[in-house]
């Protein structure tokens, strides 16, 4: 990655429909990656956010407009290609996978998530900002569709959800911490637009949902 003090590339940075830069989202633990990750789009033009922590990336993303999600592969707390379902099954983001780990088999199950570009670490600056103007032109020219879509991990929460277990109980099922299950939940009552957990229910299991076999 290059230097804050690098020149920007020169072509300059699509806007968004409305004529202001893109809000990029830049997803990275490493704070000093992050913060010069954010300038290399500061001065390229965009206005970028960045998250050191997976779920409030996420979180935002699920009601962002739609733009470019710049996320690292290895974050805490979360297994990768999770988290990157869970940013491509909102249907409206282009996402670019970061990674000092890229191998075939990552990049294949990336892209058939439906990751836009997957790079190795260290990214050259300039490459990383051609890869999000790519990616962006792309973005653009797609009419903007709002699909009810599930990611694995949601599925599975949604399963014992119906099964009737509690947070803890999936998070021990499936291995993963309360937060990140409170967060699929949080996902699921907004993908099905329920109130509360009973209508939750209700909803997946006229979705046809129904609990895991054991």
């Amino acid at each position: 990655m290059r230097s804050p003090t690098s020149a920007a590339p020169e072509s300059a940075a699509p806007t968004s429909s409305a004529g202001t830069p893109y809000e990029i989202l830049v997803i990275d633990d490493d704070p000093a990656i992050l913060a010069t990750t954010l300038l290399t789009f500061k001065e390229a033009g965009y206005a970028p956010t960045g998250f050191t922590d997976p779920l409030d990336a996420l979180m935002f993303a699920s009601d962002a407009d739609p733009t470019c999600i710049v996320v690292d592969l290895k974050l805490p707390g979360i297994e990768g290609l999770d988290l990157v379902a869970a940013f491509c099954a909102l249907g409206r983001h282009a996402v670019i996978l970061v990674s000092a780990f890229v191998d075939i088999t990552t990049t294949v199950d990336a892209m058939r998530l439906g990751v836009d570009n997957v790079m190795e670490k260290p990214v050259r600056s300039d490459r990383l900002v051609e890869a999000v103007k790519r990616a962006l032109v792309v973005l653009d020219a797609i009419p903007r569709q709002d699909i009810l879509t599930f990611t694995r991990r949601e599925r599975q929460v949604a399963e014992y959800i119906v099964a009737g277990l509690r947070t803890k109980e999936i998070a021990q099922a499936l291995a993963l911490s309360p937060r990140t299950i409170e967060f699929f939940r949080g996902s699921l009552l907004r993908k099905t637009q329920s109130q509360n957990v009973g209508a939750l229910v209700a909803s997946l299991i006229g979705l046809g949902f129904y609990p895991p076999v054991s």
